[in-house]
Parts: C-alpha cells; sequence; structure tokens
C-alpha cells in the first residue's frame, strides 16, 4: 500500500492523483509503500506523459516490424510512417535504401499517420521501377536504377487514423498501382492551408487548397477507400493482434510464391 510520496503523508480520502500533480517537474520521486508492518522506499525516474507515448509508439512500430521479420523468415520489408514531415521521410529513405532495397516485398503502414506534405517524395521513390541492367564483366547483374521497389509486391496500410497527407499518399499509391491497399477508410481530413500576419502581431490560418483525384473526387468528402477491406477491433488490441497487418502479409506471401 502507498502511504507517503516525497515524504507527504497520503490521506486515504483524497484521489492520489493530487500527490503526483504540480507545475513543477521532478527528476525523481520517492514513494513509501507498506508491506504488512514492514516500510520499503522506493526511488523513481519520472517522465512526461508526452514521453511515455512517444516510447509506447516506438513499441507498438517494433513489434510490428518484428511480426513482419519472424513471419516472412526477413523476405518482406515493414516501415511504418508516423507523419508526412521531412524527419520521417528522412527515416523512411533511410530505411528503404540501407535495408528495403534487399527484401523481396514491403510493406508501408500509414496507420494513425497525421499527414503533413511529402507524399510526392514518397510516391516518386516508391514508383521506381527497373529499366536497365548492367555488371562488370563476369560480376553479377545489377539494375537500374539501383533502388526499384515498384518491380516487388508491395502493399499499404491505412485505418480510420490515417489523416491528411497520409490520404494524399494512400490516394497516389491507389492511381499509380503500386498494390493493394489493405485496412479501413481514411479520416477525410485532408486540406491544405494557408496564414498571413497582422500588424497587431497575430496570425491567422484559412483553409485554401483541396484534395482532388483525377476523376475529380474531393478526398475531403470521399477519403480513400481500401481494396481489402480489414477492421482491427479492440478485442485484437487486447489480444495483442493485428489482422490488418498478417492480412498484408500474406497478399505479399502470395505474389512471392
Amino acid at each position: 500500500m502507498l502511504i507517503e510520496v516525497n515524504g507527504q503523508k497520503i490521506n486515504p480520502d483524497h484521489n492520489r492523483e493530487k500527490y503526483f500533480s504540480k507545475p513543477s517537474y521532478d527528476r525523481e520521486i520517492t514513494l513509501t509503500l507498506q508491506r504488512k508492518r514492514k516500510k520499503i522506499k522506493v526511488r523513481l525516474h519520472v517522465q512526461s506523459s508526452k514521453a511515455l507515448r512517444r516510447q509506447l509508439y516506438q513499441e507498438w512500430e517494433d513489434q510490428r516490424k518484428h511480426i513482419v521479420d519472424s513471419t516472412s523468415n526477413n523476405q518482406i520489408a515493414y516501415v511504418h510512417m508516423r507523419d508526412m514531415g521531412n524527419g520521417e521521410l528522412r527515416q523512411f529513405l533511410n530505411y528503404m535504401t540501407a535495408e528495403a532495397y534487399s527484401r523481396k516485398g514491403l510493406i508501408l503502414d500509414l496507420r494513425y499517420n497525421t499527414g503533413g506534405n511529402v507524399h510526392d517524395q514518397v510516391l516518386k521513390f516508391l514508383s521506381q521501377r527497373p529499366y536497365l541492367k548492367w555488371k562488370y564483366r563476369e560480376g553479377a547483374f545489377a539494375v537500374q536504377p539501383n533502388f526499384a521497389p515498384a518491380a516487388k509486391p508491395m502493399t499499404l496500410l491505412i485505418n480510420q487514423q490515417s489523416l491528411s497527407d497520409a490520404e494524399m499518399t494512400a490516394a497516389g499509391f491507389k492511381q499509380l498501382n503500386l498494390g493493394k491497399i489493405i485496412g479501413t477508410e481514411t479520416y477525410r481530413w485532408i486540406i491544405f492551408t494557408s496564414g498571413k500576419s497582422l500588424v497587431d502581431g497575430s496570425f491567422y490560418r484559412l483553409p485554401s487548397w483541396g484534395c482532388y483525384t483525377l476523376a475529380g473526387k474531393n478526398l475531403e468528402r470521399e477519403g480513400v477507400a481500401p481494396d481489402i477491406s480489414v477492421k482491427n477491433t479492440f478485442k485484437d488490441r487486447v489480444e495483442h493482434k493485428d489482422p490488418q497487418l498478417m492480412r498484408a502479409i500474406e497478399e505479399i506471401k502470395k505474389q512471392l510464391k
């Protein structure tokens, strides 16, 4: 039983959260626990809720990659993009050119992606197809361009929390026929804004640019629908299952046979 926080006795009639909620940020806190008649003091290094969420997100990504690696015997590459910003773009390109190029298939995961504006760079890279072979004397053949992911089976994962530029990426992926899209419909939250500064120092933003398919459909109204609809339920999350990911692996395996 917890009886003290940083030497302050806990009142059992109060919500315990009050002893942990404060304007300052302590690098360490001391908890006093009572087990039977023995008092035990424990020192803990604390972290912000934002840092914890970031670590849990990283753990989720690492688990997806491990599932793909182990299930496919390292034949399928898995890359997740949290957003469509320059930082995630750099990580995407680094992974694609350092590791994914040697795999036989690719799963690009845009679930929970919060958007940005790098869809064009991502799609241009994924669209590369081989157009020549070359080799040095009796060496092995190499293709041109050096990285040609479009020559291999690909799938794209989306869900109801794929939004903004992730939706543009998904729409482009479908239009370019790069592979199957698996999951659930996107969020329908795609609009580009422009902003201006005012003389009093304030700043405003207004919706300015709409995004449309080549057929003229407004992505903000239509979203992007998957080719193969698969839902991840609350029960799946509790049981640490990912039917969407497993279906993506299955689809690529079919093409590798």
